[in-house]
């Protein structure tokens, strides 16, 4: 393939893949289900093969693009008017903490980290457990986050306070262990820890998913 066919295949096929781009909706482009990612690398693939492959022909490798694409379509379409074909495709939303409590088994099925959660919170403005009601992950991997009603936002102006700095609370259990340097951090001993766990009502720290203090003692414990 000379010189000159070989950038004008480029140029032909950047063109096709945007336009199929287009055409197969924004959610390519956005936050993407499982389905959606899937369709993404596989048209990116398959452009790249028609490009680099020689034994491909670009022919060929636009008539593949054209099915996959309408295969694509037409699913994506399905999922519109079928709530199996939707299930199937997208999967369904997962509670990773209802009624303010850490759903373990939810947690390990989507294969889902408190570290993960945590930080996921903390990009919604939540950064301490005994604030949410509810945190669901949903299909495009993102986490919707139900704060509790005395959470909600109320300006110190509001009600004519004076405002102190915010002091982020730390997470000292973690799957059933303590985490010792971020214990140490906030000034409580381990000791106190197993005081605080045994008041709770569990047997030991083995029995904690997560375990968060506030600068002021407050204590959340979610079990496992």
């Amino acid at each position: 393939m000379n010189t000159v066919l070989y950038m004008g295949s480029g140029i032909v096929l950047f063109f096709i893949l945007y336009i199929l781009a287009r055409t197969l909706g924004k959610k390519l482009t956005s936050q993407m289900t499982l389905f959606d990612f899937i369709a993404g690398i596989t048209l990116g693939s398959m452009t790249a093969t028609t490009f680099l492959s020689p034994s491909v022909s670009l022919q060929r490798g636009i008539l593949g693009l054209a099915l996959f694409s309408g295969l694509v379509f037409i699913i994506d379409h399905l999922t519109l008017k079928s709530l199996l074909v939707r299930r199937i495709f997208n999967s369904e939303a997962t509670v990773l903490m209802k009624d303010g409590r850490i759903q373990i088994k939810e947690m390990k099925k989507a294969r889902f980290t408190v570290d993960e959660l945590i930080a996921e919170l903390r990009k919604t403005g939540v950064f301490s457990f005994t604030h949410v009601e509810a945190a669901v992950l949903e299909t495009d991997g993102t986490v919707s986050v139900l704060k509790k009603a005395e959470a909600a936002p109320v300006t110190p102006s509001d009600l004519n306070l004076v405002t102190q700095t915010a002091v982020f609370p730390y997470l000292v259990i973690m799957d059933g262990k303590v985490v010792k340097k971020q214990l140490q951090k906030s000034g409580f001993s381990e000791e106190w820890l197993q005081e605080k766990i045994i008041a709770a009502g569990y047997p030991s720290v083995e029995k904690i998913a997560a375990g968060q203090v506030h600068p002021d003692g407050t204590l959340y414990l979610s079990p496992i």
